[in-house]
């Protein structure tokens, strides 16, 4: 082709004396009214300009276009002498290869900005990053606006694994994360998390940030073992046993009262750690719990027996805000619903956990670890006991039920059947408490 004999002589002129300046002669190379350049051999060259700037200059024919280029590689002395001829010598390689410098340099540029935004794009989209997008586009929607999940990823998740791109999770680190609570001897919560897990890779799947989800084939009964309905109820001696051991619990006399409470009029403790002072009446003994605070969102009406009466009485001579019952420690809001449960789950341990109550083994009971939830369980049981109709149970418990013939009962109010069965537990509960 026309330019191949420009190149070849050019490839002969390579061979020519390299390096031919010297420190001094750049330095004092003299700025005149129009550019000039002056060569260092080898393609490279000094370009003096006019504006009192010098820079480097690599000037060849393009083996692939056949033209005449130039291309910078620099002001001196930013670029330094012994820079610039390593940089020359480079380009001439690429030469010698039949490549463009400019156009490799381009490719190479174009390369580089390519992992830049990969890179990039995998630190935008770690776990955390992307829980929280999964955060926004759907826990939100949940009652808890996904507070509770959120807790959940914050204390076994992220700690292994919130700063890892999305992309990378592989199974090996699905099982690092439900080890955490298997080793806290919390085969429930690894089951609760493995759920949890799949919800959120079931999001990145339908998001096309993974294309394989790493909790695939795993089963709650090979993690956790298999799950059985909880049917854990205080008996009666625990009760019993329960009303002498409160008072030497250690429990705050508000909690105690609080797990009175749940215990007399059956409702949950997530009801009442979010209760508020204007939903007590002490005049009409009624404790409502409205929708948004309520489960299943339908509101409540809790009949009050004079027993769980003066235990509401006790709080509010105590109390330290006008609006909540049980305030947060700044009293700007309630407190989380898991604070009276773990002062309950801390007072049943054989072995002291570092850091949390003496009083570790003072609400033990003998049938086995209890929680608050049981107390819920163990109202309605009592109920039971005490003559009182499972519908009419049910009704006082606000729950609901699939079948038409219960829904039929509960679309009465039967306030005073309730009124009537609440007033029997209070009673009961205050027999207990004398006898204790």
């Amino acid at each position: 082709m026309a330019y191949c004999a420009a190149y070849c002589k050019e490839q002969m002129m390579r061979s020519a004396r390299l390096h031919k300046l010297s420190e001094l002669e750049i330095k004092n190379a003299p700025y005149q009214e129009k550019d000039y350049t002056i060569s260092d051999g080898g393609n490279l060259y000094l370009n003096v300009r006019q504006y009192e700037a010098k820079e480097w200059l690599f000037r060849y024919t393009s083996p692939v276009t056949g033209k005449r280029r130039n291309t910078s590689l620099g002001r001196y002395p930013d670029i330094s002498r012994a820079d610039a001829r390593k940089i020359a010598s480079q380009n001439r390689a690429l030469l010698e290869q039949q490549l463009d410098p400019i156009i490799e340099t381009e490719k190479q540029r174009q390369t580089e900005e390519k992992l830049h935004r990969q890179r990039k794009t995998l630190e935008r989209n770690t776990v955390e990053a992307v829980f929280h997008e999964w955060k926004q586009a759907e826990l939100k929607n949940r009652k808890d606006g996904g507070a509770e999940i959120e807790r959940t990823f914050v204390k076994d998740v992220f700690p292994l694994i919130g700063s890892k791109p999305i992309s990378a999770v592989i199974r090996d680190d699905v099982k690092d994360i439900l080890n955490r609570p298997l080793k806290r001897g919390s085969n429930r919560m690894a089951n609760r998390m493995l759920s949890d897990l799949r919800q959120f890779f079931g999001y990145t799947l339908d998001e096309e940030y993974l294309e394989k989800d790493p909790t695939a084939r795993m089963r709650k009964d090979r993690v956790g073992g298999k799950e059985e309905a909880r049917e854990r109820f205080l008996n009666k001696e625990e009760r019993k046993a329960f009303a002498q051991a409160l008072p030497k619990s250690g429990l705050l006399e508000k909690y105690q009262d609080a797990l009175w409470i749940i215990l007399s009029t059956g409702c949950r403790v997530s009801e009442l750690s979010k209760a508020q002072w204007k939903n007590v009446n002490f005049e009409k003994q009624t404790f409502k719990i409205p929708s948004y605070d309520a489960k299943n969102k339908t509101a409540h009406t809790v009949y009050l027996s004079d027993f769980a009466l003066n235990k509401f009485k006790r709080l509010y001579e105590a109390r330290t805000s006008e609006t909540w019952i049980f305030p947060s420690r700044d009293g700007e809001s309630h407190i989380n619903r898991r604070t009276i449960s773990k002062q309950v789950t801390d007072r049943q341990q054989e072995i002291p956990i570092n850091g949390r109550t003496k009083d570790h083994d003072t609400l033990i009971l003998s049938g086995g670890h209890w929680t608050v939830h049981d107390l819920r369980r163990t109202a309605a049981t009592t109920m039971q006991e005490l003559g009182v109709f499972p519908h009419i149970i049910q009704k006082c418990l606000n729950q609901t039920v699939d079948d038409p013939i219960m829904q039929t009962y509960q679309r009465s109010e039967l306030k005073n059947a309730q009124k009537e069965a609440f007033e029997k537990l209070g009673e009961y509960l205050e027999s207990a408490l004398k006898t204790a």
